[in-house]
């Protein structure tokens, strides 16, 4: 028998997971839909009246991409931090331990539920969100040409930096996602350490660990060098860089092997903080 990951075991628990927590991921999806049609529509009826009293409006498409990218951010980061929601309470904690399954497969089917299966309802929110924004301002507006939202000019294609969007390219977009990833396995990780309230003491915890951070290196280039510029002076004695010899797609490339590394150790931690957390809570 396979006690590590069996395929038709773990397509049980999430199918479980799925059957117990119908009503709170749909409550969560609705909120998700109101939020976005709200905004989406009131920002579009605002431009929409702009251009029909003879104003020059604005860049309709870009501002609701905007709000979108630090939507879908926030609202992926606060997701994240229901990762432990089985465990904050006794009676979900002893169902969640009798449980006939492995850790892996208990772990993973939060994982995708977390991860891939937000992506997907938010991205089935907006599409429906903004039907409902062009089909109420095309009836407010009958006259105006009603556009649905596009998603490309997430990703300027050009050869230069010229911005075109809300970012810039292919590659700025992508370091984008890969820090989205990153800060959503921290408060994964952080939900693994505490169950209630883990948005706001994973948030708490990473202020005082980054401030912490910069004043110890402040201090620490202070105590070395006594100054900010005599550290400057250190670092310029290893030789001017030469811009015409950097690659930008390898600086990029190693950003983004950097994060995924990171990402897939908080990720690696957050199991092992959940093998570890069933064995305390048995206890």
């Amino acid at each position: 028998m396979n006690n590590i990951l069996d395929v038709k075991r773990f397509g049980l628990v999430f199918r479980k997971d799925l059957m117990e927590n119908w009503k709170r991921y749909t409550l969560l999806f609705l909120t998700m839909l109101g939020f976005m049609t709200i905004v989406l529509t009131a920002q579009s009826l605002d431009h929409y009246s702009d251009i029909e009293r003879g104003g020059p409006g604005y860049n309709l498409n870009e501002s609701l991409l905007t709000f979108l990218s630090f939507a879908f951010a926030a609202c992926g980061i606060l997701f994240a931090s229901t990762f432990m929601s089985p465990m904050n309470s006794k009676i979900k904690r002893i169902s969640y331990l009798v449980c006939p399954s492995s850790n892996l497969e208990k772990y993973l089917s939060r994982w995708i539920i977390i991860t891939i299966g937000y992506i997907i309802s938010f991205f089935a929110a907006l599409w429906i969100a903004d039907s409902l924004r062009v089909g109420i301002c095309s009836a407010r507006f009958p006259n105006l040409d009603i556009k649905f939202l596009d998603l490309t000019k997430l990703v300027y294609t050009g050869n230069d930096w010229e911005k075109n969007g809300f970012l810039l390219d292919k590659d700025t977009f992508g370091i984008a996602i890969s820090l989205y990833f990153l800060f959503q396995s921290l408060y994964l990780l952080g939900a693994t350490f505490w169950e209630k309230a883990s948005f706001i003491k994973t948030f708490t915890a990473g202020a005082v660990i980054t401030l912490a951070f910069i004043l110890l290196c402040r201090w620490a280039i202070l105590f070395s060098y006594g100054s900010f510029e005599g550290f400057e002076n250190v670092l310029s004695s290893f030789g001017p860089v030469n811009k015409n010899n950097i690659n930008k797609e390898q600086v990029f490339t190693v950003i983004h092997l950097i994060l995924s590394a990171f990402t897939l150790f908080n990720w690696t931690i957050a199991y092992f903080r959940l093998c570890e957390s069933e064995i305390t809570k048995r206890l």
